[in-house]
């Protein structure tokens, strides 16, 4: 599968109001907060999408896969062994 044309953004989840972080989903590929990929804490959430950056994302930092991949591997989102 490729990746290409996928975007993620890192977010806090604290910094948002529940209406403001389904804008943000309604905007990406995860129907729902719920859905969410979180860090270990609960503190911060990743959202995607696919093609032009919608405007609600304007201005955050966008990650590609290989960021992500990154991100990822860190212990906030992984659990140790």
């Amino acid at each position: 599968m490729s990746h290409d044309n996928r975007k993620w953004v890192i977010i806090t989840l604290a910094s948002y109001t529940t209406e403001q972080l389904e804008n943000l989903c309604a905007n990406a590929i995860q129907t729902s907060v719920s859905t969410l990929r979180k860090t270990l804490d609960g503190t911060k959430a990743i959202l995607k999408w696919d093609g032009n950056t919608p405007e609600v994302f304007d201005g955050m930092e966008t990650l590609n896969h290989s960021e992500i991949r990154i991100e990822l591997a860190k212990s906030t989102w992984t659990p140790s062994e």
